[in-house]
């Protein structure tokens, strides 16, 4: 028992030094300990591509409301073709049949 505990002290000291056992618990501390660890920036940049892409998704809707807006605004008969189709609104005496489409 003494013989192999001693074997086994000596490959520790043989391999193992301060220096080395001091850089391994730097680097699993950097990566999975720390608050700014890989992984972590790993999830922030998964998270600045998804927002990137909801951005562009979001710029190409504002900019098609934007062209709707600009359509009503400039043609009173695309203003009353919305107004019909969007909010059932109708002329007095005026019957309206809504005609859905499977």
């Amino acid at each position: 028992m003494k013989s192999a505990l001693s074997a086994s002290w000596s490959f520790i000291r043989k391999y193992l030094s301060l220096k080395v056992i001091l850089a391994v618990i730097f680097i699993v501390i950097m990566i999975f300990v720390d608050e700014n660890s890989f992984m972590q920036r790993a999830a922030y940049n998964r998270k600045i591509r998804q927002l990137k892409s909801d951005i562009e998704k979001y710029q190409q809707e504002i900019n098609e409301c934007k062209y709707k807006l600009n359509e009503l605004q400039s043609n009173d008969e695309n203003l009353e073709k919305f107004a019909r189709e969007e909010y059932l609104m109708r002329k007095p005496n005026e019957d309206i049949y809504l005609i859905k489409e499977e």
